[in-house]
């Protein structure tokens, strides 16, 4: 049983929509996030550069290795994600 028959059994027919409606918002956002914001560049051994926006991402200089870079910028595109779903009037989870 996937988790979409799980909770779909579960709401009313609206609801389920408003879901649909939701998790297909969510999904085209973070697809068109991914696609600006594909990858980043090492500039200095304490900051990274986003590929797609140009936006300056700061490492700690004693801790500027690949899995902090893939944190801070994890946390780049996430922060993307939000503003983008703000900024388009995205779903709201009420």
């Amino acid at each position: 049983m996937s988790i979409d028959i799980g909770i779909g059994s579960s709401l009313s027919s609206e609801d389920a929509a408003h879901f649909v409606a939701t998790t297909e918002a969510i999904t085209s956002a973070l697809q068109q996030v991914r696609e600006i914001h594909s990858a980043y560049s090492w500039v200095w051994t304490h900051e990274i550069r986003c590929r797609g926006c140009h936006a300056r991402l700061e490492i700690p200089v004693l801790a500027s290795t690949k899995a902090n870079a893939d944190k801070a910028f994890a946390a780049h595109r996430s922060a993307e994600l939000d503003a983008f779903l703000a900024a388009d009037g995205g779903p709201t989870f009420t």
